[in-house]
């Protein structure tokens, strides 16, 4: 350890130098997953953190919701299948509606607000009553703030903004709920005289002895012209996020291995270098695993300070980002990144050890590499 030390100290450009490239690609994997996360979040929040165990779609709607048209009654026929505890409707609007005198986008969620499917937690506000909604709280940034109002066109109904939740948008734009029966009412407002009101999803809670998926694949055997998913296969399978995760996943691998190849061949050039002194010092009676862990101890260090600097970096990035597109910093994804690095570095720096071993100290008194 004092060795990596000292040598760390006597290279400081170098190292510094070494260790900011370092920290700028562990920030450029950081960045790429945290805007992965952001987006998809963003994209699918409301399916994949829905307070519903189990969503039902209609079957040839091949997992997407708008595309999803279920008739009422299959809510009752869900409500028999065996493990089923509550099944609840869930209907979805895309609408165009001005808030604060501006003009956007709207996904309009009409649920029970008391079963499965409910806008769960309230973060802030309260739980709407008639003619009131609840936003993701994402939206603020485009006007959809409590107490503002949401006036849907063209049919000029308005609702009053009197809560928020959180992680539960949709494709991408301000996402609202209210109760299902309003929403009901709504859509008879925007589409007059149309002969029936269909569902997008059913929403079903599970006994708490049962798993989700079971219970969905038993929903899809029992009830005809349906699919019962658990969350995560019904997110994972929207149209569109498979082609995001993808490519997301492309692009962060490369920039992995162009992480742990930086290190690794740093360190290997940084051996062949210095390896007359390496064979001085195991003629004089330094051990290989000495000398191996002085250099795991530099390439632990200078992946850690690379991490820090990384993190900082992300940190500036997020208080930058964009209001209405807001990153943050996930520990939990700093510290995986971080020993995924940290690991494969090491294992990478084995090349430089290997070479280390492979020397002969008999060169040392010859004065031959």
């Amino acid at each position: 350890m004092f060795i990596a030390l000292r040598d760390l100290w006597r290279s400081k450009l170098r190292f510094s130098l070494l260790a900011g490239a370092v920290g700028l690609l562990i920030f450029l994997l950081l960045f790429l997953n945290t805007l992965s996360a952001t987006l998809l979040g963003f994209f699918i929040g409301a399916i994949e953190n829905n307070s519903a165990d189990v969503l039902v779609y209609e079957d040839t709607a091949r997992r997407n919701l708008q595309a999803s048209r279920i008739d009422p009654s299959v809510v009752g026929e869900v409500l028999t299948v065996p493990g089923v505890v509550a099944a609840a409707p869930i209907g979805e609007l895309t609408l165009t509606a001005t808030v604060d005198t501006e003009l956007t986008d709207l996904s309009l969620w009409g649920v029970d607000l008391t079963g499965p499917g409910r806008p769960d937690p309230i973060v802030q506000g309260r739980l709407p009553g008639p003619g009131e909604v609840v936003v993701d709280e994402s939206a603020t940034a485009e006007g959809f703030e409590i107490g503002e109002t949401i006036t849907l066109i063209p049919s000029g109904t308005e609702l009053e903004i009197v809560g928020y939740v959180q992680d539960r948008r949709y494709a991408v734009v301000a996402t609202a709920y209210l109760d299902f029966t309003r929403w009901v009412d709504v859509f008879e407002q925007e589409f007059p005289g149309s002969p029936i009101i269909p569902l997008s999803l059913v929403a079903v809670e599970i006994a708490s002895d049962e798993e989700a998926a079971v219970v969905g694949d038993r929903i899809t055997a029992m009830v005809a012209g349906v699919e019962g998913l658990d969350r995560v296969s019904a997110a994972s399978g929207t149209p569109g996020v498979d082609s995001i995760s993808q490519s997301f996943t492309l692009i962060v691998g490369i920039t992995f291995g162009i992480v742990v190849l930086v290190v690794g061949f740093f360190f290997l050039i940084l051996t062949v270098q210095k390896l007359r002194s390496f064979v001085t010092l195991r003629a004089v009676g330094a051990s290989t695993g000495y000398l191996a862990g002085s250099l795991i101890a530099q390439i632990i260090i200078l992946v850690l300070l690379g991490s820090v600097f990384g993190t900082l970096l992300l940190m500036g990035a997020t208080l930058g980002s964009n209001p209405a597109f807001p990153l943050s910093v996930d520990v939990r994804l700093v510290l995986t990144v971080t020993v995924a690095v940290l690991v494969f570095s090491v294992l990478s720096g084995l090349l430089s050890v290997r070479r280390i071993a492979r020397a002969d100290p008999a060169e040392a008194a010859q004065g031959t590499r």
